[in-house]
């Protein structure tokens, strides 16, 4: 069994600092409309298995068009369209997946004016892939609290089950977050907020027939730009993770160790 971690994360923008009037505390909700963005991935690692040890690494590209639209006054329906993805690997073509069958795939979700998802509507498919994508690109926006201002910080967790390497696993994410301060995206005023996470993962099941039980550990910093309006503009991330996957008919254990830097950037 070959056993690889297929992640499809939020990438993001650098930017130059704004020298103007800091931005005052305020409401700050997600706006209605439509936005594309532009996303790339560089993924290094490793996998350790009684087969060996092998090196790889795995570049993807994609755009996606998210349509954000007001269903009631605590509700937003966020609409993310894959418009485009490429997969690049260092093992060549034989290690590259084609995934170019969940271009026009769409994802749903249902989240607060502040991007916490309520729930999320798997796309149209029995794709086995579909489950995954839909973990990784649904919650694309980042969650804040309303009442950003320069210099506050809190504590987010959340729980609950995802779909993690084709099995249903308990998921634990601790953040803490913190507005550094305001920048300029593209000529656009955003707070620029700093992201710190741990995650943990775990589950058993069945992976084509095999019965494995699966653990993983990620520590993950980013920083995000968000207008005074309400407009996402992208941000930048690195993802420390690691993941245990034990065949348990054989008591065999794979390791995989990744080091993953994502980039996002809004385009007009």
């Amino acid at each position: 069994m070959i056993a690889r971690l297929n992640r499809l994360p939020a990438a993001l923008l650098l930017v130059a600092p704004l020298a103007a009037a800091p931005l005052r505390a305020q409401g700050v909700e997600y706006s209605a409309g439509t936005t594309k963005y532009r996303l790339s991935t560089s993924t290094k690692g490793s996998q350790t298995s009684p087969m060996g040890n092998q090196d790889f690494q795995i570049d993807a590209r994609q755009q996606l068009t998210v349509n954000i639209a007001k269903q009631n006054r605590d509700t937003m329906v966020a609409t993310v369209t894959l418009d485009s993805l490429s997969v690049k690997s260092a093992q060549g073509p034989q290690g590259t997946p084609d995934l170019s069958r969940l271009l026009g795939s769409k994802f749903v979700s249902y989240m607060s004016p502040t991007g916490r998802v309520y729930s999320t509507k798997a796309a149209e498919g029995s794709d086995p892939m579909l489950a995954q994508v839909t973990e990784s690109v649904a919650r694309f926006l980042p969650s804040y609290r309303r009442d950003l201002k320069e210099g506050m910080s809190w504590a987010d967790t959340t729980a609950g089950k995802v779909t993690q390497q084709g099995l249903e696993v308990d998921r634990t994410i601790i953040s803490n977050y913190k507005v550094v301060g305001d920048t300029a995206v593209a000529g656009e005023k955003a707070f620029k907020v700093e992201r710190a996470s741990t995650v943990k993962a775990a589950g058993s099941g069945s992976a084509q027939g095999t019965p494995i039980s699966l653990e993983s550990a990620t520590t993950s910093k980013a920083v995000f730009f968000l207008t005074p309006k309400g407009q996402y503009l992208g941000g930048r991330q690195n993802d420390d993770i690691a993941v245990k996957i034990t065949i348990l008919a054989q008591g065999a254990e794979i390791s995989i160790k990744q080091l993953a830097e994502s980039k996002i950037e809004a385009i007009r």
